[in-house]
């Protein structure tokens, strides 16, 4: 059983990459926050770099090996100081997906602190609206103008770096020790931007529990993108590992 990927062997919940996402409509929505409470949602040796909050609400029909998925990543921008090469990315603070295999293999291999939930990305008239919901208690809700100015998915960078993202990998042992401690990143492959549109945005969260949003309260809303693309999901890197480096 050497070269299993995923259990149980004769039925892996997912495959191996890479795993292609086609038709995908993004919300990415951007706001102003607090840089020293980003902080302390932080692990040791990755650093914010920005008070601001970006959330990214999927909506992605077609996607190999999953089928229909929608998905929300909470990220901020962030620095690493592990070794003399820094890398910067978005670090991921919470995950809602409404897939078990996309879950578990967030989890599993990349790390991503995914929780089971929905996201509503509809088009109400003139108003593009993105829901995040768990639990039956809609924790998010943004709205900006449809198609409101053409953009360059460019203008997101200008924010952080969104496009590698930056998780903390923790998984025990059965004994109760920990097996992974980890900060790894991956970064999407083949991304073919298809349509992406910017204007201003309103954001409402909503207090909950399993989705702390709320740590990180909306100071200044500063704009949203609307975007359509295609890529594939693909290995990372380790960038830094806790139980080898004290």
């Amino acid at each position: 059983m050497k070269n299993i990927w995923s259990t149980p062997a004769a039925a892996p919940l997912y495959q191996e990459f890479p795993i292609e996402y086609k038709d995908v409509s993004i919300m990415s929505l951007v706001y102003r926050s607090n840089k020293d409470l980003i902080q302390t949602d932080l692990p040791k040796g990755v650093q914010a770099i920005s008070d601001c909050v970006m959330i990214h609400c999927y909506d992605m029909p077609d996607v190999q090996s999953m089928g229909q998925v929608t998905e929300a990543n909470v990220m901020v921008g962030v620095e690493t100081n592990f070794s003399s090469k820094k890398v910067t990315g978005g670090f991921s603070t919470n995950l809602i997906i409404s897939s078990d295999v996309g879950l578990a293999q967030g989890r599993e291999v990349h790390g991503q602190p995914k929780k089971l939930g929905n996201i509503n990305l509809d088009i109400r008239g003139d108003t593009l609206v993105a829901e995040i919901w768990r639990n039956d208690i809609r924790v998010l809700r943004a709205t900006t103008p449809y198609k409101y100015q053409k953009t360059q998915i460019s203008e997101l960078e200008k924010v952080f770096e969104f496009k590698r993202n930056i998780n903390h990998k923790v998984i025990p042992n059965i004994d109760g020790t920990i097996g992974i401690n980890q900060i790894t990143a991956r970064t999407l492959k083949d991304v073919e931007v298809l349509d992406s549109w910017i204007g201003p945005v309103t954001v409402e969260i909503a207090p909950h529990i399993q989705v702390p949003l709320y740590r990180h309260p909306v100071v200044e809303p500063l704009f949203a993108c609307y975007w359509k693309a295609n890529f594939k999901l693909q290995p990372g890197e380790i960038l830094h590992d806790y139980l080898v480096s004290k």
